[in-house]
């Protein structure tokens, strides 16, 4: 049986795209990379995804370019 995706406070230990939400700020999409920090500009920027007091949306997210 698969696992659904959903919100979860477990930091993503993939690299990928996630969708993050804190209290304090609306969800947003934030890459994490191969050392686990945010590859991201503004305030997520170069934070270790760990470190962030939140949820993450369980699932990586398909980024189409």
């Amino acid at each position: 049986m698969l696992d659904s995706p959903h919100w979860t406070s477990d930091t993503p230990i993939d690299p990928g795209w996630y969708w993050y939400r804190a209290p304090s700020h609306r969800a947003t999409m934030l890459r994490i990379d191969e050392s686990s920090v945010i590859d991201s500009t503004g305030e997520f920027a170069d934070i270790r995804a760990i470190s962030l007091v939140g949820d993450w949306w369980s699932a990586p997210i398909k980024v189409f370019v």
